[in-house]
């Protein structure tokens, strides 16, 4: 259990510290920074226990950035603030970097098995963003819902 914690407490502040710059790269208002990061941060653990306990890569991505999004749509709806500011920062530490240069690496190899593998899983992690921030998009969005 104890090993889980300080794992789970890396991951956290490796993803609040790249999720930080990125919301500096991308000129984020200061005051808001920090929540920024905490959702980068948030989404990282949340992924980390799901697949502590079982739960897919892909599946326990998409359930991070659901909840990313939602949350991000709350904190922005009280701030005042667009809802993008939190969602694609805070999305940052779930890109999948290790299967894309896994593509890279095998092919270069000549494993084009591999390759191809580590494609369509950094693929599917990728789509699993996706699919996890519009489903909060979809789930949030009061004005569409209203009109018949």
């Amino acid at each position: 259990m104890g090993d889980l914690i300080v794992y789970v407490g890396i991951r956290a502040v490796a993803g609040f510290v790249a999720t930080w710059g990125f919301a500096v790269l991308f000129n984020v208002p200061r005051q808001v920074t920090l929540y920024s990061a905490l959702f980068g941060a948030l989404g990282i653990v949340v992924r980390t226990l799901l697949m502590r306990a079982g739960v897919s890569q892909e599946v326990a991505t998409f359930i991070a950035a659901l909840i990313i999004g939602l949350s991000g749509f709350w904190v922005a709806h009280r701030l005042w603030m667009p809802r993008m500011i939190f969602t694609v920062t805070g999305i940052i530490p779930l890109i999948p970097g290790v299967p894309a240069y896994q593509v890279l690496l095998y092919f270069s190899q000549g494993d084009v098995l591999g390759g191809l593998a580590s494609g369509v899983r950094a693929g599917l992690i990728t789509g699993a963003i996706a699919l996890g921030l519009s489903g909060a998009r979809i789930i949030t969005d009061f004005e569409q819902q209203a009109k018949p």
